[in-house]
């Protein structure tokens, strides 16, 4: 797999766009932005993540009444960025742990200890843990900087109504609706945002003997 830019470039070169132009994303663009949030990590390897990928005019249109920035739907790709409650139940948590253990990962007495853990029997009963959220966010992450590497803009979106996105989707009642990210060619490419500087975002640790 090539990569079309350096990570720390990408990094730096990363913003949130919310103007498209009118130019299709690539196929092999839109499974190589897929495979950077599969290859995401996750806890105990559960990969919760799940995507609904609208392309067409007509489905875009289908969400509009769900999205309160209309830059969304412009954009030539959405991901519908969703978590799957079903990976938090006994039987797939269990799975995924026999994975970890077969290659060596975890060893058996850890596993042990993590079937001591109070896990879901059923869908019904499910919740979704905090680190679900950031398994999601490390994914879809994952998923802007591949954006940028090739090129592309994208952005972060929180704003809609999720069970009405449920609803006009038909996805199922496990699917949890995250985030929206839209993807397409920048119109142009923003300065950089504001940040804190590094001194800002280091704390100092205090030591009782102060």
């Amino acid at each position: 797999m090539v990569w079309d830019m350096e990570l720390s470039e990408a990094i730096q070169q990363r913003r949130s766009t919310r103007e498209f132009l009118d130019r299709p994303v690539q196929q092999d663009q839109i499974e190589e932005i897929l495979e950077a949030a599969r290859l995401a990590p996750s806890a105990t390897n559960r990969q919760p993540w799940r995507f609904v990928i609208l392309q067409q005019e007509k489905e875009k249109e289908l969400i509009a009444e769900a999205v309160t920035q209309t830059f969304v739907v412009n954009a030539p790709v959405v991901f519908v960025c969703c978590l799957d409650r079903s990976v938090f139940t006994r039987e797939v948590v269990s799975q995924r742990i026999e994975e970890l253990v077969e290659i060596n990962v975890i060893s058996r007495e850890v596993a042990d200890l993590l079937y001591l853990r109070k896990m879901p029997e059923s869908v019904k009963e499910a919740g979704i843990p905090l680190s679900a959220f950031i398994d999601m966010g490390i994914a879809v992450e994952h998923m802007v900087l591949r954006a940028c590497s090739l090129n592309l803009g994208s952005c972060w979106v929180r704003m809609f109504d999720a069970d009405r996105l449920h609803a006009l989707l038909g996805l199922p009642a496990e699917i949890e609706v995250i985030a929206l990210l839209p993807v397409g060619y920048p119109v142009s490419v923003p300065g950089q945002r504001p940040r804190l500087s590094r001194e800002d975002i280091v704390l100092q640790p205090r030591t009782n003997k102060e």
